[in-house]
């Protein structure tokens, strides 16, 4: 067994359940986003993006007047080229430990990780299955099967972990689509208003002059212009329109959440931890109270556990009896005069904890009501839980 102390910080690449399906660790690392098999979300993605930009700078943007239509192509132009960019390096960068980019050989399999051996993936901030040294924010993932820097999420979008050495660009790909889409949006609704204020606005290129007809429209101005109705200009806008708001939904939200991170100064996987342990603090303090813990052992155990019908009757009963000793100490109000009521044989505090501890003695046995369970855990297999978690967050 392993007898390495200190700090604890791992993720075990074994097979996990995510959404009820098995999830195995490759046994090949992965090294960026490229590397097979790509995911399902990457290629919507990338589809996406292509299918925006042909429709923006093929379709949309030639309709606008020639003013407008230079300054579009300037600035949509120049944000799409910067995400496309920050996408690329994003998904290129290996975002591995220093030590396990320095060291690792990314054609071998890695090992099967042991739990009969060590306790953790990483312990001491060294890693068993990749045999290197690693910095204190480092994670293992079980996605990439590999030691990550600065670990924040693996991302499923770019198909790459998102750590310190891709984190800004990870960060300028989800600001520049949002900025992106609000162009795009604003195009279209500037299209739209113009076509039942002024159609003839947006036929201002030199190619519709041979166009009679004003419910016939070019598309892929001015290189390939195809002539299509007014319908299927429509269908395409509303199609495009559809998808921008929901990718603008999404990436906002996004985009919001890593603003919010950055001004506290956190990681993904470091308010996930800090979420998870709120919550357990807050489940651990509403366990003390001791009615709710008999409450919870009556539901967990059930009517089953105590015998017989008639045994859980008592026990039920009893239960009602202890909850009146708890809550209801303190008497009554009464008209009598603060002396006599001093003189009254009111049960103390004392003696109030002495019945109930003689309740509990008596009932734990045949239903184990009163037996608490630790809900906290150990702390490092909750940032287990956590990273595995990241493994499949976009």
């Amino acid at each position: 067994m392993d007898t390495r102390s200190g700090s604890q910080c791992s993720v075990a690449p074994e097979a996990v359940l995510n959404n009820g399906d098995l999830v195995l660790p490759p046994r090949i690392s992965r090294v960026n986003g490229w590397s097979l098999p790509l995911h399902y979300f990457q290629v919507v993605t990338w589809a996406v993006f292509l299918g925006l930009s042909s429709a923006t700078f093929g379709i949309f943007i030639p309709l606008l007047p020639h003013v407008w239509k230079y300054i579009a192509y300037v600035v949509t132009g120049g944000i799409f080229f910067f995400h496309l960019v920050v996408h690329l390096i994003a998904s290129c960068i290996d975002p591995a430990d220093f030590n396990v980019r320095l060291m690792k050989n990314y054609s071998q399999p890695m090992p099967i990780f042991d739990r009969s051996k060590h306790a953790h993936v990483i312990q001491n901030q060294f890693c068993h299955l990749c045999k290197v040294t690693v910095n204190k924010k480092t994670k293992h993932c079980i996605s990439c099967n590999k030691c990550v820097s600065g670990f924040d999420h693996h991302c499923k979008w770019i198909n790459n972990c998102v750590g310190s050495r891709n984190y800004w660009f990870f960060f300028s790909t989800v600001a520049s689509a949002t900025a992106g889409m609000l162009c795009l949006i604003t195009i279209l609704l500037y299209i739209l208003v113009q076509y039942f204020v002024d159609p003839g606005v947006l036929r201002t290129d030199p190619n519709y002059e041979d166009v009679k007809n004003t419910n016939t429209w070019l598309l892929f101005l001015p290189l390939f212009p195809v002539q299509v109705q007014t319908l299927i200009v429509v269908i395409i806008g509303m199609v495009v329109l559809l998808l921008d708001l929901l990718g603008l939904v999404q990436l906002g939200q996004l985009l919001i959440f890593h603003i919010y991170l950055k001004a506290k100064k956190l990681t993904t996987f470091e308010y996930l931890i800090k979420t998870r342990k709120e919550e357990s603090s807050k489940h651990q303090a509403a366990r003390k109270d001791p009615c709710t813990q008999m409450e919870e052992g009556f539901l967990q155990q059930g009517d089953g556990a105590l015998g017989s019908s008639a045994q859980g009757d008592k026990a039920k009963n009893s239960l009602l009896t202890f909850k009146c000793l708890y809550h209801h100490s303190t008497p009554l109000p009464s008209d009598k005069s603060s002396s006599e009521q001093e003189a009254d044989d009111e049960p103390s505090p004392s003696s109030l904890r002495a019945k109930v501890k003689s309740f509990l003695l008596i009932y734990k046995s045949p239903c184990h009501f009163c037996t608490s369970v630790n809900p906290d855990g150990d702390s490092s297999a909750k940032e287990a839980d956590v990273v595995r978690s990241l493994s499949s967050l976009g």
